[in-house]
């Protein structure tokens, strides 16, 4: 044990990007652990005054660009939620899929990606209900193309919050400490007990439930900031204040089209950030759950999707570590491996400076023909821009081979 242990690099310490204090600290981990909606419900669990509270928001904002965001429940408005890893090989046709697949309106984030599976895009689908047969076979054609090389469907069900907290963070040096030996013995020690936490269990698919137009309004722009006034909604709308509240309380609340809120803020420098995907295969239900148990309150990871591949239980992780950290923490999952406690696992890292995401396409509904979704105009435009590539690709091969003299 300790031998193996002593693989794991000594705890160490990064400087923060921001003086945190105990309130502020409790303030961010408690947007993840409560479905954050009215601002006098996260005063209330805080403590303090509604006026304080919003000045504290106000200033994280300003400080760190911090926000909290409303998830929406798609299921419940008749979307898939569906994550895609691409990989692909050459630049020129990831750098077609960046600039082309955006466009669309149900993909709502697209990144670049290097990972252990190579190079690709990572991006995440809305599908309505019925539609998932036309994501696979628009997928399939371009690979069919040669334009990507193979890809993955995850379907998002089960997301979950994951508190990003501060259990490894130093108030006295304002900085950050991770301790990647204590976490490994912390996994360990909770698998080899008697008990078996149920930190995360896997979700069936919900069903769709009443919604309108009204209400996909609200959503689209409580992701972007949950706190959000209706006023200035409703003039947009040229409806009353009344209605739009009518809608929010009754439909968007009453219905939970909100299924959960997450905070979004820069834990560490942002130039030495590297954020990422992981995909992790475990052994059993407990090891699983197990490992979520041991994340909570440390600066890892924000969020996870539990699912079965392969009947093995699985988890997507997504979190923001220092680039060091990242692989100190692949270094832990090498050691999980040879327990015989994760069976594998691939991790992407993605790159932020090229990536693009938007909120839920609410003007893609129509009250009477439902979502308005079609990829055969993405498909065109995306074969129309990789001929040009072929072209531009053909020309130079020429233009180099008639350069070569006969020997």
């Amino acid at each position: 044990m300790s031998e193996r242990l002593s693989q794991q690099q000594p705890t160490h310490s990064h400087k923060s990007n921001y003086n945190y204090t105990p309130l502020i600290a409790k303030l961010i981990e408690t947007c993840y652990q409560i479905k954050v909606i009215k601002l006098r419900d996260l005063a209330k669990y805080l403590g303090i005054s509604i006026s304080y509270t919003y000045h504290l928001i106000k200033k994280l904002y300003k400080d760190l660009f911090f926000k909290i965001w409303a998830l929406p429940h798609y299921e419940r408005v008749g979307l898939r939620h569906l994550r895609c890893f691409l990989q692909v090989d050459s630049a020129a046709y990831r750098q077609t899929l960046l600039e082309l697949l955006p466009q669309h309106d149900f993909v709502i984030y697209v990144f670049q990606y290097y990972g252990s599976l190579g190079k690709g895009v990572y991006c995440e689908f809305l599908v309505p209900d019925g539609k998932g047969d036309e994501l696979a076979s628009f997928l399939e054609t371009l690979q069919n193309y040669g334009i990507i090389d193979s890809h993955a469907i995850r379907p998002i069900i089960s997301l979950k919050n994951i508190v990003m907290g501060f259990k490894w963070y130093d108030f006295s040096t304002n900085s950050w400490r991770f301790d990647w030996q204590a976490l490994l013995k912390e996994i360990l020690s909770s698998i080899n007990s008697h008990e078996c936490p149920q930190f995360y269990e896997l979700e069936s698919q919900a069903l769709s439930t009443k919604f309108d137009f009204y209400d996909l309004f609200i959503l689209h722009h409580l992701e972007q900031e949950v706190f959000t006034p209706l006023a200035p909604l409703a003039l947009k709308l040229r409806t009353s204040p009344q209605n739009l509240s009518y809608h929010f309380r009754n439909h968007v609340l009453g219905n939970e089209l909100i299924r959960t809120t997450r905070p979004w803020w820069y834990p560490f420098l942002f130039e030495e950030s590297s954020y990422y995907v992981l995909e992790i295969k475990f052994e059993s239900h407990k090891a699983l759950n197990c490992f979520l148990k041991s994340l909570h309150r440390k600066p890892i990871a924000y969020s996870c999707t539990c699912y079965e591949q392969a009947t093995y239980p699985s988890v997507i992780l997504s979190g923001v570590l220092p680039y060091d950290e990242l692989f100190s923490f692949t270094n832990l999952l090498d050691l999980l491996r040879d327990y015989g406690i994760v069976k594998n696992y691939d991790y992407y890292i993605l790159d932020l400076y090229g990536s693009k995401g938007k909120a839920l396409p609410y003007h893609c509904y129509d009250e009477v023909l439902g979502w308005r979704f079609e990829l055969e105009p993405c498909l065109e435009g995306i074969l129309k821009a990789t001929r040009k590539v072929q072209e531009r690709r053909a020309k130079l091969a020429s233009a180099a081979d008639s350069k070569i003299e006969p020997v």
